[in-house]
């Protein structure tokens, strides 16, 4: 009885030591490993693989049942849902792309590997095998997922240091699954414009940023994108390393990464030395972050480090991008009607990806732009074959960017392999070798060089494929594809053990014939079960006693020896250790490509992209009627003349006519347009058409215009529209000057600035002086290019009296019947005019937007009535003016004389 007492205590003792879960029950060695795993990643949802499913646990099963669709039931101690594992990749990327880390638990051990060991009655080991965000997860080359081709989300990290009224921002951003690095720092203002331009360029999908060490401001820029974007993730840390801790640091991971190959290491360092301290502690940062996910190596090579601002391309705001919708339209913000729509024709995703990066950062550096204008020339005049070959080679090919990138990190596969090698070796294929670029006989220098690097891609793929064939390599099996098996020594030993395995078998075939006296016996296969010895029921054959019955139907017995029994455990602990000595094998072969050929193999992506982008803007000079621009010299002036020019996305959109206008700016021309007119008699088109143009002239693209001339521009800075910002809490009207401010601290001379209806969103006194002073500043001082829409006429015919070199008034034309009524039926032409608008038609308008007849009448009265008290108003003030002066000048005759005659003659105001 004491027996029975003593072991029940010490069953309880035995229960509360395993611990009982909310079940009630204890938890088994499955869910202890479930419990561990989730201390060790709190942050991460984890999908676990049990078995042949991927299983949630806890939190992460109600996440994934709400997420995914599925359904969550109770296990035990935890609520649970799975998901089949040939399905993993489907569920992981929707998981993603709603802003998650998910992390891959994978057994660390196989089945038939742990059977012969030590551990063979404990449950299988787990482990996280691979971590993701959307940002870190390199997709497969041939995913029909990416619904955006100019897509490929980039992780970025931020640090700054403050400094009164102004920050110094370090960034570096990382697409890993095409290896783009781009990195900055700049300083900021209070508005954070800057640091919002780059979020609008990059759009991170996730950002790195300590969030116990940066201004309200940056973090409230950071707040209100994560806001408009809801899938950003954002991954903050706890404290800013020091440029000291962060330089030693990357001099680690360059040692360690390079295998303590000195000469390359100290060369990485010293190019990596040259970036700016904001920018190195930055990259600290990701280096280290990105380690956890094994994409630390993407940093290997800093001759792919890319600044995002130089001085040889212009920087499009991020108000500028939006009002001029070079991305996005403003109606769904889709890419739909956009200037990039245009443009785009290219045939692959990197090629898109950098046409994009043309789009939003024109030249403005004259040589370069001058070869690239000259290029889309050549193309579009020549008949040579070598043009032809590089359009087909173009057609179908792979994203081979990311290609390389899977490469890198070791997630490429041999299918994968196979068709990045086949499009290497036909881009190869494609040119005649020649000994310099030169020799490639373009006109264009541009086009040469990207004939001559194409034939680079020709020695890497037959030295890789010396070693193993685009068969072998399509046909997916890691086991077989190396034409020298010595190459590998541990997987030939692993596969001629297998082979003599498979001998052995037919020996035990042959003693099995003979001690069954079944000569024409052979192995049978059911289900699974390999190497079964079946015999019919109705043969009455004599069995060893020792043979081991696997299954019996009505017909037929299988069974298996002891011996056979123990050769199957062994061929499977073999086929396991082939296929982990197969995966190291293909992951060396992807390495020693990484390390041999990635460099030149970039580059000749790099110069197909270009190429790309080249025959895309050739085929955009193709449409009716567009031109080549002509950059004029420096010592022409900054001109920018547009003869009957026409609005690109206006003019591919509409089936009607667009009415071309010429706009002239600069030179003997003034610099300044007031443009005056009807609402919606077209004032926006024409300035959004000159601001089009101008940058797809710097772009190297023809434009819709019977002709353009025009200096280099450094920016394109444009305030139009009104909207408030209520997640910043700005008024419509803080919006207007904070965008103005910043107008008038980036704008120089060599600026196009476009200013729509400023002063509205205040009273009218207050409107209008803001207008003035700011237009009269942006003459003064700044001089500059400028097209400045306005309903104040009064501003308008002030400075073009003032400053007749300079400004100049325009207005929208129109014609206009007079009903019986008395009411006016407006029509636009469309074109621009110079001289002021003589009226609004404001209650036309209306009119044409389906206002009610009565409040249109009423609106009339009203409109008259005002003017009338206006005029009257202005015409006391004039007298009581001319009163003044007439006695202010009563004791100097000839100055009243004179003061007189002008009234007389209209050159004088009262």
């Amino acid at each position: 009885m004491d027996l029975v007492k003593g072991k029940a205590k010490r069953s309880a003792k035995k229960k509360e030591e395993e611990q009982v879960g909310p079940s009630g029950q204890t938890y088994t060695p499955l869910e202890n490993q479930v419990l561990a795993l989730k201390e060790a990643h709190k942050d991460t949802l984890l999908m676990i693989k049990v078995g042949y499913k991927y299983k949630f646990f806890g939190q992460d099963a109600l996440v994934a049942a709400k997420e995914l669709g599925m359904y969550a039931y109770e296990d035990r101690n935890f609520t649970a849902a799975s998901i089949p594992d040939h399905r993993r990749d489907i569920h992981l990327k929707k998981l993603l792309a709603r802003g998650y880390k998910v992390g891959i638990v994978e057994q660390a051990e196989t089945a038939a590997l742990k059977k012969a060991g030590d551990n063979r009655n404990t449950v299988f080991e787990r482990k996280l095998d691979k971590l993701y965000t959307a940002a870190t997860y390199v997709d497969d080359l041939d995913s029909l997922d990416e619904t955006d081709k100019y897509v490929s989300p980039p992780f970025l990290c931020v640090v700054e240091t403050e400094n009164a009224n102004r920050v110094t921002i370090g960034m570096l951003s990382v697409a890993p699954s095409t290896g783009d690095i781009v990195w900055d720092e700049f300083q900021d203002d209070q508005m954070r414009l800057e640091f919002e331009t780059r979020l609008s360029y990059t759009k991170p999908a996730e950002i790195l940023v300590c969030k116990t060490n940066i201004t309200k401001q940056t973090d409230k820029i950071l707040t209100h994108y994560t806001k408009l974007a809801s899938d950003v993730r954002i991954e903050p840390f706890e404290a800013v390393m020091s440029y000291s801790d962060a330089f030693s640091y990357l001099c680690d991971f360059y040692t360690k990464q390079q295998n303590a190959e000195s000469a390359r290491a100290e060369r990485l360092l010293a190019e990596v030395s040259g970036l700016p301290k904001q920018v190195i502690v930055a990259l600290a940062h990701t280096v280290s972050h990105l380690a956890a996910f094994g994409l630390s190596n993407v940093f290997a090579d800093a001759r792919f480090f890319t600044k995002f601002s130089t001085q040889t391309h212009m920087l499009l705001t991020t108000n500028t991008l939006n009002n001029l919708e070079i991305y996005q339209n403003q109606t769904d913000y889709s890419s739909k009607g956009t200037l990039m729509s245009i443009l785009d024709q290219t045939k692959t995703n990197f090629g898109a990806r950098m046409l994009k990066t043309w789009v939003g950062r024109p030249l403005t550096n004259r040589q370069v732009l001058q070869e690239r204008i000259d290029a889309v020339e050549e193309i579009l005049e020549s008949a040579s074959e070598k043009l032809a070959h590089l359009r087909q080679v173009l057609k179908g090919m792979p994203d081979l960017a990311k290609g390389l990138s899977r490469i890198q990190f070791t997630q490429c596969t041999p299918r994968e392999l196979a068709s990045i090698l086949a499009a290497f070796k036909r881009v190869g294929d494609a040119v005649e070798a020649v000994d310099c670029a030169d020799d490639v006989g373009f006109k264009s220098g541009l086009l040469n060089e990207i004939i001559y690097t194409m034939q680079g891609a020709r020695a890497p793929v037959d030295e890789l494929l010396k070693i193993t064939t685009l068969k072998r390599l399509a046909s997916d099996d890691k086991e077989s594809l190396w034409l020298d098996q010595d190459r590998y020594p541990d997987l030939r030993d692993h596969t001629l053990a297998l082979m003599q395995l498979e001998d052995e078998f037919e020996d035990e075939l042959k003693s099995i014939r003979k001690t069954l006296r079944y000569p024409s016996l052979s192995w049978s296969s059911i289900a699974g079960d390999d190497y079964l010895i079946e015999v019919k029921k109705a043969d009455n054959r004599p069995i060893p006693d020792d043979y081991i019955l696997v299954s019996r139907t009505k017909f037929f017995e299988r069974y298996q020896t002891p011996a056979v029994r123990h050769k199957i455990e062994e061929r499977s602990q073999r086929q396991e250790c082939i296929a982990s000595e197969a995966n190291k094998a293909f992951k060396a072969f992807l390495g020693m490509i990484h390390e041999t050929h990635y460099a030149v193999l970039r580059d000749v992506v790099t110069k197909l992209a270009t190429a790309d982008c080249l025959l895309s803007l050739a085929h955009v000079a193709l449409q009716p009627n567009y031109v080549k621009p002509t950059i004029a010299a420096d010592a022409e002036g900054n001109v920018l003349d547009i003869v009957e020019g026409r609005h690109p996305i206006v003019e591919a959109l509409s089936s009607d006519p667009f009415v071309p206008n010429s706009v002239s700016m600069g030179g003997q021309d003034g610099r300044v347009k007031i443009i005056t007119g009807p609402n919606m008699g077209g004032k926006s088109s024409v300035v959004r058409m000159v601001a089009l143009i101008a940058i797809m002239a710097q772009i190297g693209s023809y434009v819709p215009a019977t002709g353009v001339r025009m200096g280099l521009l450094d920016s394109v800075l444009t305030r139009m529209g009104a909207s408030d910002d209520i997640l910043r809490g700005r008024s419509t009207f803080m919006v207007e000057m904070a965008e103005t401010s910043d107008i008038l601290r980036l704008a120089t001379k060599n600026s196009l600035v476009i200013l729509d209806e400023l002063g509205r969103g205040t009273s009218t006194f207050d409107g209008m002086a803001i207008a003035h002073a700011t237009l009269q500043h942006l003459n003064d001082a700044t001089r500059c290019k400028t097209l400045f829409i306005t309903h104040y006429p009064s501003i308008a015919l002030d400075l073009e009296k003032r400053y007749p070199q300079d400004v100049q008034n325009f207005h929208m034309n129109y014609a206009t019947d007079t009903r019986v009524t008395g009411a006016k039926d407006v029509t636009f032409l469309y074109n621009l005019v110079q001289g002021l608008a003589s009226e609004s038609f404001g209650v036309e308008c209306g009119r044409l937007a389906g206002l009610p007849e009565s409040i249109l009448e009423r609106a009339t009265v009203l409109s008259c009535r005002m003017r009338e008290e206006v005029v009257g108003r202005m015409r006391k003030n004039r007298m009581r003016t001319a009163a003044k002066m007439v006695y202010r000048l009563r004791d100097d005759p000839e100055e009243l004389r004179t003061y007189l005659k002008g009234l007389g003659d209209g050159t004088m105001q009262m």
